[in-house]
């Protein structure tokens, strides 16, 4: 008996459990897993409900409202006489915004207009000249013809007169040389007695006579040489006016060519006039469009100057929004593609538009001083690009003005 007792104590105690005690645990078991199970669930759902309803929109909160800001300038110099608007006025387009001193400008076009009264007075002094000069020169080249036809008719006519003049001279010369034969033969006979010696004085008297009218011969010879010489040098003179008036209508076209000068002087004149009268009218300077009057720089009695800037004109006609998206998601974006705009000024209202163009190059590229990445140093950098975004409907009332703060969100599965 006492060896039995130890393998009996030996033997481990086996624990016997109900069946309702072991039914529990497995029922907790598997109860447990189902809080987890269900929020990685919903987790799962939400996610890709959230990626589903997502998926395709790029966003940015890099945006602004953009509207076109013209710096209006003085386009004379002038002292400012008057200003009509305060700073953010709303003005109309026409509407004045200042005056600048008129008076020296309208002292140029009175000027001026005196300049073109006395090129007129030229050009009608050209034209009366113009015609004067055709008349002038048809007349003398009438004139020159005429006086050549007289110069050479005379001309003849001494010629005529000079073979009349030596054929005088040569009966002179036959009718001395015969007296003077008769001379020495008279001489020849009172001297051999056959002769009285009056006789010599009747011989000497015919000598006398003959010689006489051969000086008087050769003297109207000589005066009628003279006259030709004169003649023929007039002849020469009316000629050489004739060849001067001959080219009539050379003359003609430098006097109407001196008339068309007058004329474009009086164009000249009028320009001049038609420029001090545009100056006159920048005196006044007047909004160029529709918009609000910003940034103001200008008093009564300053002096400005052409091209400087002397008020800031925002326009309300149109209004967009400027968003920088990263290159990286410019992949599937679209001209057209819509979008919705949130401007911070507005909190929850959704405004609609959509993609109107891209910038043709990067902001950076834009800046004063753009990067150079051809340097040994390069870091890349995601890069921005400027989206233009045009507005749809806006709601009555709301005041844009550019530099807001907006986020955009583009669709491009549209």
């Amino acid at each position: 008996m006492s060896s039995s007792t130890p393998a009996v104590a030996a033997r481990p105690e086996v624990e016997i459990e109900s069946p309702a005690a072991a039914a529990v645990p497995p029922a907790k078991a598997r109860r447990l897993p189902v809080i987890p199970m269900a929020i990685a669930a919903a987790v799962a759902l939400g996610g890709g409900g959230w990626y589903l309803a997502h998926r395709g929109l790029e966003t940015t909160d890099d945006a602004q409202v953009d509207s076109d800001v013209v710096a209006v300038p003085s386009r004379t110099a002038g002292a400012v006489v008057k200003v009509y608007v305060t700073e953010n006025q709303a003005v109309e387009a026409g509407d004045p915004i200042a005056d600048l001193d008129p008076e020296p400008a309208k002292a140029r076009l009175a000027q001026a207009e005196a300049m073109v009264e006395a090129a007129n007075v030229a050009a009608d002094g050209a034209d009366v000249d113009a015609r004067v000069a055709e008349i002038n020169v048809r007349g003398n080249k009438s004139v020159a013809e005429a006086a050549l036809q007289g110069a050479s008719s005379l001309a003849g006519a001494s010629r005529q007169q000079i073979a009349e003049g030596v054929a005088q001279v040569a009966s002179a010369q036959a009718t001395r040389d015969k007296a003077s034969g008769d001379l020495d033969r008279t001489k020849k006979l009172i001297a051999s007695g056959a002769l009285a010696e009056s006789t010599i004085e009747q011989a000497q008297a015919q000598f006398s006579t003959a010689d006489a009218a051969l000086a008087q011969a050769k003297a109207h010879l000589a005066s009628l040489q003279a006259s030709t010489s004169t003649a023929v040098s007039r002849v020469q003179e009316a000629n050489a006016k004739l060849t001067q008036s001959s080219d009539v209508d050379a003359l003609i076209d430098q006097a109407r060519a001196k008339a068309r000068t007058a004329h474009a002087q009086v164009r000249t004149a009028e320009a001049a006039r038609d420029l001090a009268a545009l100056e006159l009218t920048y005196t006044k300077i007047v909004a160029p469009q529709r918009g609000t009057a910003s940034k103001k720089t200008i008093a009564v009695g300053q002096m400005v100057a052409p091209g400087q800037a002397i008020v800031q004109l925002v326009t309300t006609q149109s209004s967009w929004v400027t968003g920088n998206f990263k290159e990286t998601q410019l992949g599937a974006m679209r001209v057209g593609s819509p979008t919705e705009v949130e401007i911070d000024a507005y909190p929850g209202v959704k405004l609609h538009g959509e993609v109107e163009s891209f910038s043709g190059a990067t902001g950076a590229r834009f800046s004063l001083l753009p990067p150079d990445n051809a340097t040994g140093n390069f870091t890349k950098v995601v890069q921005r690009i400027p989206v233009r975004i045009k507005l749809h409907d806006l709601p009555q009332g709301m005041l844009l003005r550019p530099g807001m703060s907006a986020e955009l969100s583009v669709d491009t599965r549209k």
